[in-house]
């Protein structure tokens, strides 16, 4: 059995006449019959009743017909991706975090005359880090360093809080170019659920308290109902960099956190890219436009948020939940 044999099969069942297939094969009708002939020699079974009127496929032809189609359909497609060159073309999968500027990344991920193309996966970081492991990433831009891959520190975002239109915080901070720590004594911050952006859960809270700053923070996913969760939840100011903020919180003032952790670092959040320890060529040439000197974005203060084609990131965020969180002070 052949390729050539299967395709005179399916054009004969098309036309449904030996005859009229063999004018559109280019060959003469003896010469198509023998081919039928033969097939249904090596298959063991007729494939075609004659007719009269024409030919008409046997439960045995029928079985063969769809096979026949669909394995020359893919070599069809096979035959086109080679003469394109798409072949060629290497795959590369990049995690990204809800919240990183699509900007920022469009600059670094243009394939213009590269041989690879970038597809882009928002996921948390530590599905990012499980879909590394598992191949399914090429380079993951995480939230936090992972102590099993390379990592190179490559976006820094400054931290603020949102604050509701018709608050009185909001009356008191409208006319100041940044906020403290020492703001949020005695509110209720919202800020993104554990396990992702580690430094406003963590680093915060500690930071709070080295301060003697006592706030009752509540923990939630962001994501389409930020605003709403807010609401909800009664909290006072939300935490969270400028660009989910314009994304998540529509019409409430960002204003830029200045301050220090315990640690005595930047109240950021940082995002590294992360990768196999033997990358690809490719793979090696679109890190290179990661390992940049690292700088920090500049922030409009006072920035009432909205969703920007500049900023917001390409996918579509995680639906937000207002349970299974916890509330501490």
């Amino acid at each position: 059995m052949n390729m050539e044999q299967l395709r005179s099969f399916v054009e004969v069942v098309r036309h449904g006449q030996i005859f009229r297939a063999a004018e559109e094969l280019h060959i003469s009708q003896p010469a198509l019959s023998r081919q039928m002939a033969a097939l249904e020699a090596e298959v063991g079974a007729p494939l075609l009743e004659r007719h009269s009127r024409g030919v008409h496929m046997t439960k045995a032809g029928e079985a063969l017909h769809d096979e026949a189609v669909e394995l020359l359909n893919r070599m069809q497609s096979v035959i086109d991706e080679i003469r394109s060159g798409e072949h060629l073309i290497v795959s590369i999968n990049i995690g990204v975090p809800p919240g990183l500027p699509s900007a920022w990344l469009r600059e670094r991920l243009s394939t213009r005359g590269e041989n690879f193309r970038v597809s882009l996966i928002e996921a948390p970081t530590d599905e990012q880090l499980i879909m590394l492991k598992q191949k399914k990433l090429d380079i993951a831009l995480a939230r936090r360093q992972s102590e099993a891959f390379p990592t190179h520190l490559v976006y820094q975002q400054r931290l603020g809080i949102v604050i509701r239109e018709g608050s009185e915080l909001r009356h008191t901070l409208r006319h100041r170019e940044s906020a403290t720590l020492e703001d949020m004594e005695g509110l209720r911050v919202l800020a993104h659920s554990r396990g992702e952006v580690r430094v406003q859960e963590e680093i915060l809270k500690n930071a709070m308290l080295s301060a003697g700053v006592a706030a009752t923070w509540i923990f939630r996913k962001f994501g389409q109902y930020s605003a709403l969760i807010a609401d909800l939840v009664e909290a006072d100011v939300a935490l969270t960099t400028k660009t989910s903020a314009g994304k998540n919180f529509p019409g409430w003032v960002w204003i830029p956190l200045v301050g220090e952790d315990a640690a005595g670092d930047d109240l950021v959040v940082r995002t590294w890219a992360t990768w196999d320890p033997q990358p690809s060529p490719e793979v090696t040439t679109l890190l290179r436009r990661f390992t940049e000197p690292v700088l920090m974005p500049p922030e409009a203060v006072g920035h009432t948020a909205t969703p920007s084609a500049a900023e917001t990131p390409p996918d579509t965020a995680s639906p937000a939940t207002s349970g299974g969180d916890s509330e501490t002070t």
